[in-house]
């Protein structure tokens, strides 16, 4: 671990996990509240950078988003993001810096997607903005091969996406891939255990009474809502990378085991020591930017691949 990424944990955790006086912090409420104190430490992408709003009507479904990309991009390349926040939290605009710099190191267009957040609106909501706004892009570059991915809950909504498109019959992405994804809202995987004093920005029972006001009147274990019950089979190729001490640790590895007995291509990418989504703190952290490009050299098998 780089001395910078050690700095950065302390102070996530110093966040995320203690107030002042050091005990545990309050855990929903905590979480959000941390969330929204960090917005002014995200940095925003050069001004070279290429954004544009959309909000408009697909269908009966409105699609709200902003693209992103430096100046040279493929067009023929897509990333279909998802940004996370354990759905309470975010919006494009927080991950303008994340998206220049897939962008760049992908030669790829991004799409932010902008879903409405929980407890305004429950699963299944956001999935089906996700389909309206996924149908559009697909539509809109019928030459293009999307890459679906997503952090956190975007990785939940990501996998979520995927398994619709795939029984909906439409178009597959090309690649998935997942950046410490929660999969899991029941809270049944055992890295909430062990993971649960390692983990500097999430705490274990904050993950299962948060993913109550995403789940609402459908249980926690309902595929829609907890896409690592649901089947596996026929999805594409996926690369997940999550961090070696986080609570969300075996979502990824039972996502991994449930892929390979469904038939399916998986890479699973354990990085030590690294904080939940740590490509979030790529302006600082080396391990963020290594974790980019690897992002890109998989991508790279998938572009041009039918």
């Amino acid at each position: 671990m780089s001395v910078r990424a050690w700095i950065v944990r302390r102070k996530i955790k110093s966040l995320f996990r203690t107030d002042l006086s050091g005990k545990p912090k309050a855990e929903v409420v905590g979480f959000k509240q941390a969330l929204l104190i960090s917005e002014k430490n995200i940095p925003q992408p050069p001004k070279t950078t290429e954004i544009e709003a959309v909000d408009e009507i697909h269908g009966e479904q409105r699609v709200r988003g902003e693209w992103v990309s430096e100046p040279g991009f493929d067009p023929d390349r897509i990333i279909f993001y998802c940004h996370g926040g354990g759905y309470i939290w975010g919006a494009p605009k927080f991950y303008r810096e994340l998206a220049w710099r897939l962008s760049k190191a992908c030669n790829a267009r991004v799409f932010l997607l902008d879903y409405t957040l929980a407890p305004t609106a429950k699963c299944p909501t956001q999935i089906n903005e996700g389909l309206a706004a996924y149908d559009m892009v697909s539509k809109n570059n019928p030459n293009a091969r999307i890459a679906l991915s997503g952090d956190s809950a975007g990785g939940n909504l990501a996998v979520s996406l995927a398994v619709a498109i795939r029984d909906s019959g439409g178009p597959a992405p090309a690649a998935l891939v997942l950046i410490s994804p929660w999969l899991d809202l029941t809270g049944s995987g055992d890295s909430l255990k062990y993971n649960g004093k390692k983990d500097v920005m999430l705490q274990p029972d904050a993950v299962v009474k948060g993913a109550q006001l995403y789940h609402g009147e459908l249980a926690a274990v309902d595929p829609r809502c907890s896409p690592l019950f649901a089947d596996h089979k026929g999805l594409p190729p996926i690369l997940t990378q999550v961090g070696s001490e986080e609570i969300l640790l075996d979502d990824s590895k039972r996502l991994a085991t449930s892929i390979d007995k469904a038939g399916g291509a998986i890479t699973l990418k354990v990085w030590p020591k690294m904080h939940h989504a740590w490509h979030m703190s790529a302006a600082i952290v080396p391990e963020a930017r290594k974790a980019i490009k690897e992002i890109a050299d998989y991508l790279e098998n998938y572009w041009t691949a039918r």
